[in-house]
Protein backbone atom coordinates (compact mmCIF):
# COMPACT_ATOMS: atom_id res chain seq x y z
CA UNK A 1 0.00 0.00 0.00
CA UNK A 2 1.22 3.46 -0.80
CA UNK A 3 -0.01 6.72 0.66
CA UNK A 4 0.07 8.85 -2.47
CA UNK A 5 -2.97 9.86 -4.51
CA UNK A 6 -5.54 7.10 -4.97
CA UNK A 7 -7.34 6.19 -8.15
CA UNK A 8 -10.10 8.54 -6.92
CA UNK A 9 -7.73 11.45 -6.68
CA UNK A 10 -7.98 11.52 -2.89
CA UNK A 11 -4.61 12.63 -1.57
CA UNK A 12 -3.26 10.33 1.10
CA UNK A 13 -5.79 7.55 0.42
CA UNK A 14 -4.39 4.06 -0.12
CA UNK A 15 -3.62 2.89 -3.63
CA UNK A 16 -3.18 -0.83 -4.19
CA UNK A 17 -0.51 -2.21 -6.43
CA UNK A 18 -1.05 -5.62 -8.06
CA UNK A 19 0.03 -8.41 -5.77
CA UNK A 20 0.39 -6.27 -2.65
CA UNK A 21 -3.01 -6.93 -1.05
CA UNK A 22 -1.32 -9.13 1.54
CA UNK A 23 -2.60 -7.70 4.74
CA UNK A 24 -6.04 -7.24 6.22
CA UNK A 25 -5.39 -3.49 6.60
CA UNK A 26 -5.06 -3.19 2.81
CA UNK A 27 -8.51 -4.73 2.36
CA UNK A 28 -10.03 -2.56 5.07
CA UNK A 29 -8.62 0.56 3.41
CA UNK A 30 -9.97 -0.46 -0.01
CA UNK A 31 -13.45 -1.15 1.43
CA UNK A 32 -13.34 2.09 3.39
CA UNK A 33 -12.52 4.06 0.23
CA UNK A 34 -15.29 2.20 -1.64
CA UNK A 35 -17.96 3.29 0.85
CA UNK A 36 -16.60 6.85 1.10
CA UNK A 37 -17.03 7.07 -2.70
CA UNK A 38 -20.66 6.00 -2.20
CA UNK A 39 -21.20 8.93 0.17
CA UNK A 40 -21.01 7.19 3.56
CA UNK A 41 -19.02 8.32 6.56
CA UNK A 42 -16.95 5.31 7.54
CA UNK A 43 -15.75 4.52 11.07
CA UNK A 44 -14.30 1.55 12.93
CA UNK A 45 -16.81 -1.21 13.64
CA UNK A 46 -14.84 -2.69 16.51
CA UNK A 47 -17.57 -2.03 19.10
CA UNK A 48 -20.01 -4.05 16.96
CA UNK A 49 -17.64 -6.92 16.10
CA UNK A 50 -17.12 -5.83 12.50
CA UNK A 51 -14.41 -3.99 10.62
CA UNK A 52 -16.43 -0.89 9.71
CA UNK A 53 -19.71 0.91 10.36
CA UNK A 54 -21.38 3.22 7.84
CA UNK A 55 -23.13 6.50 8.64
CA UNK A 56 -25.30 8.33 6.13
CA UNK A 57 -24.69 11.66 7.89
CA UNK A 58 -22.69 13.17 10.74
CA UNK A 59 -22.30 10.50 13.49
CA UNK A 60 -23.31 13.08 16.10
CA UNK A 61 -26.70 13.40 14.35
CA UNK A 62 -27.55 9.86 13.21
CA UNK A 63 -26.86 6.27 14.18
CA UNK A 64 -24.98 4.02 11.78
CA UNK A 65 -27.16 1.83 9.58
CA UNK A 66 -24.67 -0.84 8.49
CA UNK A 67 -21.91 -3.01 9.93
CA UNK A 68 -19.36 -4.17 7.35
CA UNK A 69 -17.61 -7.53 7.67
CA UNK A 70 -14.70 -8.04 5.25
CA UNK A 71 -14.19 -11.56 3.94
CA UNK A 72 -10.74 -13.05 4.53
CA UNK A 73 -7.99 -13.62 1.98
CA UNK A 74 -9.07 -17.20 1.29
CA UNK A 75 -12.57 -16.02 0.32
CA UNK A 76 -14.11 -18.44 2.78
CA UNK A 77 -16.78 -17.58 5.34
CA UNK A 78 -16.97 -19.22 8.74
CA UNK A 79 -20.69 -19.95 9.07
CA UNK A 80 -20.58 -19.73 12.87
CA UNK A 81 -19.07 -16.26 12.74
CA UNK A 82 -21.57 -15.08 10.12
CA UNK A 83 -24.50 -16.60 12.02
CA UNK A 84 -23.39 -14.85 15.21
CA UNK A 85 -23.09 -11.51 13.42
CA UNK A 86 -26.41 -11.84 11.59
CA UNK A 87 -28.18 -12.72 14.84
CA UNK A 88 -26.67 -9.76 16.69
CA UNK A 89 -27.51 -7.13 14.04
CA UNK A 90 -31.17 -6.65 15.12
CA UNK A 91 -29.97 -5.91 18.67
CA UNK A 92 -27.67 -3.24 17.22
CA UNK A 93 -30.39 -1.97 14.84
CA UNK A 94 -28.04 -2.49 11.91
CA UNK A 95 -27.83 -4.45 8.67
CA UNK A 96 -24.80 -6.65 8.08
CA UNK A 97 -22.90 -6.07 4.84
CA UNK A 98 -20.39 -8.69 3.68
CA UNK A 99 -17.61 -7.19 1.57
CA UNK A 100 -15.11 -9.06 -0.58
CA UNK A 101 -12.09 -7.37 -2.15
CA UNK A 102 -10.65 -8.83 -5.34
CA UNK A 103 -8.47 -7.68 -8.21
CA UNK A 104 -10.04 -7.40 -11.66
CA UNK A 105 -8.35 -8.25 -14.98
CA UNK A 106 -6.58 -4.87 -15.01
CA UNK A 107 -5.27 -5.33 -11.47
CA UNK A 108 -7.62 -2.75 -9.94
CA UNK A 109 -9.31 -3.52 -6.66
CA UNK A 110 -13.03 -4.25 -6.80
CA UNK A 111 -15.36 -4.50 -3.80
CA UNK A 112 -18.26 -6.93 -4.00
CA UNK A 113 -20.88 -6.39 -1.31
CA UNK A 114 -23.85 -8.37 -0.03
CA UNK A 115 -26.35 -7.15 2.57
CA UNK A 116 -27.57 -9.85 4.95
CA UNK A 117 -31.21 -9.28 5.88
CA UNK A 118 -32.96 -11.27 8.59
CA UNK A 119 -36.54 -11.85 9.56
CA UNK A 120 -35.71 -9.84 12.67
CA UNK A 121 -35.33 -6.59 10.78
CA UNK A 122 -34.33 -3.48 12.71
CA UNK A 123 -37.31 -1.70 14.31
CA UNK A 124 -39.75 -4.39 13.17
CA UNK A 125 -41.80 -3.81 16.31
CA UNK A 126 -42.40 -0.18 15.35
CA UNK A 127 -45.33 0.77 13.14
CA UNK A 128 -43.34 3.32 11.16
CA UNK A 129 -41.11 1.83 8.47
CA UNK A 130 -37.66 3.35 7.93
CA UNK A 131 -37.28 3.44 4.16
CA UNK A 132 -34.14 5.56 3.94
CA UNK A 133 -30.80 5.18 5.73
CA UNK A 134 -30.02 7.90 8.22
CA UNK A 135 -33.53 8.54 9.47
CA UNK A 136 -32.64 7.10 12.87
CA UNK A 137 -32.05 10.46 14.54
CA UNK A 138 -30.38 10.74 17.92
CA UNK A 139 -32.24 12.30 20.82
CA UNK A 140 -31.28 15.83 21.76
CA UNK A 141 -30.03 15.92 25.33
CA UNK A 142 -31.78 18.47 27.53
CA UNK A 143 -31.87 19.21 31.23
CA UNK A 144 -35.63 18.65 31.29
CA UNK A 145 -36.23 14.94 32.09
CA UNK A 146 -39.79 15.07 30.77
CA UNK A 147 -38.64 16.28 27.37
CA UNK A 148 -38.51 13.66 24.65
CA UNK A 149 -37.82 16.05 21.80
CA UNK A 150 -35.52 14.72 19.11
CA UNK A 151 -33.72 16.08 16.14
CA UNK A 152 -35.29 15.11 12.81
CA UNK A 153 -38.33 12.88 12.43
CA UNK A 154 -37.27 9.78 14.34
CA UNK A 155 -35.70 9.24 17.75
CA UNK A 156 -34.74 5.58 17.78
CA UNK A 157 -31.53 4.52 19.45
Amino acid sequence: TTASTSSLGIKGAPTLVIGTMNCREDKINVVKEHFIRKGYRVHSGLQFGSELVLYSDDPSKVHSDFCVYIIGDDGMLDWREIQTMVRSMPDFHKTLVLANVRLDEEGKSVVDELAMATEHAPFRHKQRIIDQPGLQRKKIKTNDPSSSQSEGTDSKE
